[in-house]
């Protein structure tokens, strides 16, 4: 319950300064299609995804060397 009256009143705080400083959706919208926002989220999830598929294959690939090494040993 506590947790639910500081979130509404955060909520209230930031409404309220919005307010005061003349903002609406649209012009929120209008910053978020200015700054090109939805594209620079794009390209640095494309990159996450780059960094996770490569190290996938560095890790089956460092398993594939312990094999040979252990197969060689023997």
């Amino acid at each position: 319950m506590i947790k639910r009256i500081i979130f509404v009143c955060i909520v209230v705080v930031i409404a309220y300064y919005a307010g005061t400083q003349g903002l609406t959706p649209g012009n929120v919208i209008d910053w978020f299609a200015d700054n090109d926002i939805l594209q620079t989220l794009k390209e640095k999830f494309n990159e996450i995804f780059n960094l996770a598929e490569e190290q996938q294959v560095d890790e089956k690939a460092g398993k594939i060397i312990d094999n040979l090494k252990e197969k060689v040993s023997n």
